[in-house]
């Protein structure tokens, strides 16, 4: 689905730049980048895919569940704005939203824009553990699990910078990657060897749908055979890919690891299969992220993050 962001103007480019500065966690800077896309994986957007048969909203029954119903006029998300913000408007529509979210830089504090972003998505949160844990939503849990975590990114130390990539600290390489098309986000993974053949290390890259790697992960392995850093890298991709809620693919430029998504991994080494088999888990479970496979050239970020977390 193409959203505004397709065109974006000068305006558009400094309220990006502002909503990457913030300091908010990783997974809610493309959450709220969603948003404005119109691309969270609400009812109206899976029926539009044909990935749902019908657009009703699950907690209230409304015909058209749209992204801006789910976050702002679903009883249960509009309740907890009146709770929390009773003085404060709410778009009207998600065409408008970063509009709305940057209008509010000169009303209130830092603090309190990012009290509003972990309001938002504690109320998906909330939404979504309705579908699939059927856990009625109640507007003074959601508003106090927003608070909880907004205290708890604010009052505890950031991790360091060599844990996450965003894009500044991406090097720019001879073949850069193709920015994702008819999915909002790509995941690539990567394992990588050294001459020790008893060490690798992973790297995990996410690309918005620019081609901007603005999240990211790795971590040193012992011991490990290079198909078992592969799977590894998958797994971890995998996982941060079902944070996101939204349609997308997880990328390996190990062909025989992106082939035994489909066959029974018999000859791989006991713990690389007990990987893949839990991602199948997964794909089952999860049928809008998909495992893809991309050329060596292409996986360049994710094997450079790999290799740069190794010599650091």
């Amino acid at each position: 689905m193409q959203g505004p962001i397709d065109r974006v103007s000068e305006a558009s480019k400094d309220r990006w730049k502002w909503l990457w500065s913030l300091s908010i966690p990783p997974k809610l800077k493309i959450f709220i980048w969603r948003i404005f896309r119109g691309a969270l994986a609400s009812k109206e957007n899976l029926h539009a895919r044909k990935f749902s048969p019908s657009m009703t909203c699950p907690l209230c029954a409304h015909p058209s569940e749209s992204i801006h119903h789910c976050l702002f006029t679903c009883p249960h998300a509009a309740e907890g704005w009146r709770q929390e913000w009773p003085s404060l408007p709410t778009p009207a529509s998600c065409t408008l939203f970063m509009a709305w979210l940057t209008s509010l830089v000169p009303r209130f504090l830092i603090l309190s824009i990012q009290k509003i972003i972990f309001l938002l998505w504690q109320t998906w949160k909330a939404r979504n553990k309705q579908i699939f844990k059927n856990t009625s939503p109640w507007p003074p849990v959601t508003i106090a699990k927003a608070a909880l975590a907004h205290h708890q990114w604010t009052s505890c130390p950031k991790k360091p910078p060599t844990a996450t990539f965003p894009a500044q600290s991406t090097p720019t390489p001879n073949h850069s990657s193709s920015p994702p098309s008819s999915h909002d986000f790509e995941i690539h993974c990567d394992g990588s060897f050294f001459s020790d053949p008893q060490e690798a290390a992973y790297g995990v890259v996410v690309l918005n749908s620019h081609g901007q790697v603005c999240d990211g992960k790795a971590e040193i392995l012992h011991c490990f055979p290079p198909l078992e850093a592969e799977a590894k890298a998958l797994l971890v991709g995998y996982r941060l890919a079902t944070d996101l809620h939204s349609p997308g693919l997880v990328c390996s430029d190990c062909l025989p690891l992106v082939k035994a998504m489909q066959d029974h991994p018999r000859k791989w080494p006991w713990r690389a299969a007990a990987w893949i088999s839990t991602i199948k888990q997964m794909m089952d479970s999860n049928p809008l992220i998909r495992v893809s496979h991309i050329g060596r050239k292409s996986n360049v970020k994710a094997n450079w993050v790999a290799r740069s977390f190794y010599n650091k």
